[in-house]
């Protein structure tokens, strides 16, 4: 396998250098972990896969119990990794690429270090994931690919001098019978720095940066974005002159085989559209891998208690990126239902009846009450009836 090594340009080369740095507190798992025991190694896992035109990389060892010496050596470590040619980075923001089950495509990426020392890489291949917070990622090193990811062949280590560059060839074969549509991938570089800890113990930090393939197998697409786990209840008010809070739940799902983006309104209204509430755009989606889920969804409204409230949300498809996708997109709908029983507003007319009848209950007792004073005063200014005398 030919590497194309020369000199890297350093600060010359903006693109790389504006890429983001990993660690990134973003990726899930991504924290620095120190050993048990002075024989065990903890390892922690960085991910920044960039979708700029290239990325840089810088280690940042951990903060606590880490040798002063090392942290010194360490944050002098960058690098980068970007698509490239033969003859260097070519400009592609990602490796984008469409095949024939059964095809294979060759391909390269430049990877740079911009570090003053000899630096031994790390290349590893794994699917494409989107986390919790709505970014690309790829599999932890610990997960074995089984999509795109696995189709990728390339070299597992790659030393290079400081301040200099090697392009990387890499080959990436569409077995024959893989399914239409998306398989996202990406191929990261990484650096395993170790150190100790002030018991003693030994502590390794693993810190990567990537490149994204975009691989969509030739066949029929079919987008499709459905609705599930939608669920809505309701929480009243006990003061009955204010309404209660409906709240809707959610999750996005890609059952297609395209990534697809996805947007949300919620339409909540009671029996013939009485108390309606009506939020546009509550929740968005830039992007659901096929065969994923996004996060849960909330929307919450202020609606009065009508009896059988009904949650309307409808889920508009989009495209992501420079994806073209020559099938109809189709918006998505889903309905969840609750009872909203108005406790405070039917106590409240329970009080009304009562209130009349002790309304008059009071009345009467006053009358009463009235008219043995009167009488009571009558008796009292009666004359006395005379005795004749003896």
């Amino acid at each position: 396998m030919r590497l194309a090594l020369r000199p890297a340009a350093g600060p010359a080369r903006t693109p790389l250098r504006r890429g983001r740095r990993t660690p990134t507190a973003r990726t899930p798992g991504a924290r620095t972990s120190t050993a048990r025991t002075s024989a065990a190694t903890g390892l922690a896992l960085l991910l920044a896969l960039l979708a700029g035109p290239a990325g840089a990389a810088t280690a940042q060892p951990p903060s606590a119990g880490y040798s002063r010496q090392q942290q010194e050596a360490d944050s002098r470590l960058t690098w980068g990794v970007v698509p490239a040619g033969e003859d260097g980075a070519d400009g592609r923001v990602s490796l984008r690429l469409e095949a024939e089950p059964g095809s294979a495509h060759r391909d390269f990426v430049e990877v740079t270090n911009f570090s003053d020392r000899p630096v031994t890489f790390s290349l590893t291949a794994s699917d494409g994931v989107i986390v919790d917070s709505g970014e690309f990622d790829l599999l932890p090193r610990s997960e074995e690919p089984v999509g795109g990811g696995s189709w990728i062949t390339i070299q597992e280590e790659l030393s290079l001098d400081g301040r200099s560059s090697a392009v990387v060839p890499f080959t990436l074969e569409v077995p024959h019978d893989a399914l239409p549509g998306d398989h996202p991938g990406g191929i990261a570089v990484s650096v395993l720095t170790t150190g100790e800890d002030d018991r003693g113990n030994a502590v390794a930090l693993d810190a990567r940066v990537g490149v994204r393939t975009h691989l969509r197998v030739a066949g029929e697409l079919t987008p499709r974005v459905e609705l599930t786990d939608v669920r809505a209840t309701y929480r009243t008010s006990w003061n009955p002159f204010r309404p209660g809070t409906v709240e809707v739940s959610w999750t996005v799902a890609n059952t297609g085989n395209v990534r697809l983006g996805s947007a949300q309104d919620v339409e909540v209204a009671g029996p013939f559209g009485l108390g309606s509430a009506t939020g546009p755009a509550v929740a968005e989606q830039r992007e659901v891998l096929p065969g994923g889920n996004g996060t849960e969804e909330r929307y919450a409204a202020e609606v009065w208690p009508l009896g059988r409230l009904s949650a309307q949300i409808t889920a508009e498809q989009r495209t992501v990126g420079e994806d073209v996708v020559e099938a109809a997109l189709r918006d998505a709908h889903a309905r969840a239902r609750v009872i909203a029983v108005p406790w405070p507003q039917l106590g409240l007319l329970a009080l009304v009846p009562l209130t009349v009848v002790a309304h008059r209950w009071r009345r009467r007792r006053q009358r009463e009450r009235l008219a043995e004073a009167v009488a009571a005063a009558r008796a009292d200014q009666a004359p006395s009836p005379e005795i004749p005398s003896p």
